[in-house]
């Protein structure tokens, strides 16, 4: 081999990062297989979104990150030490450590967690967006294989640094707390500092809005018949199955002549869930406005389920849906199934 082939460099890089991509799609084949629910806190918020996802996630094939958004830091110098020690450990009180602290001291208790002394942990440090700290993130991996991690992400906003960590995932469920204001759905929403609305409008996975109704009983699941829909029934009927949830089947008719429709709907939905050996403690039908009879019926119960209806992102940025709607006005937890 002559000097010229010897500089044509190695396939070493290549290999590389072969092997990198095989880890990396490994990871995410066995992250499939789990129920990994994604957290989203933010300052001034209590932990009821910290006790839902442990409700809603309580067995051991289940994952919980728990997630801080901070906005970049360009101050420099003195956050470099998190690059070097343990973000809990490290003597600095960045945005979000207490908060992440208080939630994993929570989601301990919730889920009767064994010590973290007795789960094996591992630390990673990214560079992001030039900040002096970057993203920081510990993994707890209990005995039974249960994984609990803290994730500080730096991002130029918040749902931004939420919709990026779902592609690190995957996620089968976002929650978020209820927005301090609303705001209407439009193009603006891609181009303003909105969390709910827009991690609604874009996320790929379902997203709960989560407000303290830990306290109300059951879920209230709304079909319409179509095929999205109850495949959106059985998934949360599932989910509220293991929560230990009673269901109640909805369906509304727009009009008098459709109640005949909505009657059924929500008898194949309750037949969809016998064969999965799911009771059902009640089915309700109503006529009007379907999200207006939809808040009515459903704020007594513990979280209302609707369905995504199949609408593409840009309907959903700029038309809003039945569901948006329903997240936006009810007074109990909504979960959007996707």
């Amino acid at each position: 081999m002559g000097i010229l082939d010897r500089l044509k460099g190695s396939p070493l890089p290549a290999r590389h990062e072969q092997a990198v991509r095989k880890q990396y799609e490994k990871l995410q084949a066995e992250r499939r297989n789990r129920f990994r629910v994604l957290v989203s806190l933010r300052d001034g918020e209590s932990m009821y979104v910290v006790r839902m996802a442990a409700h809603l996630a309580d067995c051991p094939t289940c994952d919980i990150v728990l997630l801080f958004v901070r906005p970049v830091d360009r101050s420099g110098g003195v956050h470099v030490k998190l690059a070097r020690q343990n973000m809990l450990e490290a003597g600095i009180e960045l945005p979000g450590l207490r908060l992440l602290r208080e939630a994993l001291d929570v989601l301990r208790a919730e889920l009767n967690l064994p010590p973290i002394e007795e789960c094996k942990s591992s630390m990673l440090h990214t560079e992001a967006w030039g900040d002096s700290a970057g993203d920081n993130k510990i993994t707890f991996t209990c005995p039974d294989g249960r994984q609990v991690v803290l994730k500080l992400k730096v991002a130029p906003e918040i749902a931004s640094g939420i919709l990026d960590q779902y592609e690190l995932g995957p996620y089968n469920l976002i929650i978020l707390g209820e927005p301090r204001r609303w705001k209407r759905s439009g193009l603006w929403l891609l181009f303003h500092h909105v969390v709910a609305e827009r991690v609604l409008a874009l996320a790929p996975c379902s997203v709960m809005i989560a407000r303290d109704s830990l306290k109300k009983k059951g879920f209230f699941i709304c079909t319409d018949g179509t095929a999205r829909s109850m495949n959106a029934v059985r998934r949360a009927a599932v989910l509220a199955h293991e929560a230990g949830e009673e269901i109640v089947l909805f369906s509304v008719a727009p009009t008098r002549k459709e109640l005949k429709k909505a009657r059924q709907a929500v008898e194949d939905a309750r037949e969809l869930l016998q064969t999965l050996d799911i009771p059902v403690k009640d089915t309700k039908v109503a006529i009007g406005d379907p999200v207006e009879k939809i808040c009515e019926h459903g704020d007594r119960y513990q979280a209302i389920v609707v369905s995504d209806e199949g609408r593409s992102r840009w309907h959903r940025i700029l038309f809003g849906s039945t569901a948006s709607e329903v997240a936006r006005r009810a007074r109990t937890s909504v979960l959007d199934v996707r």
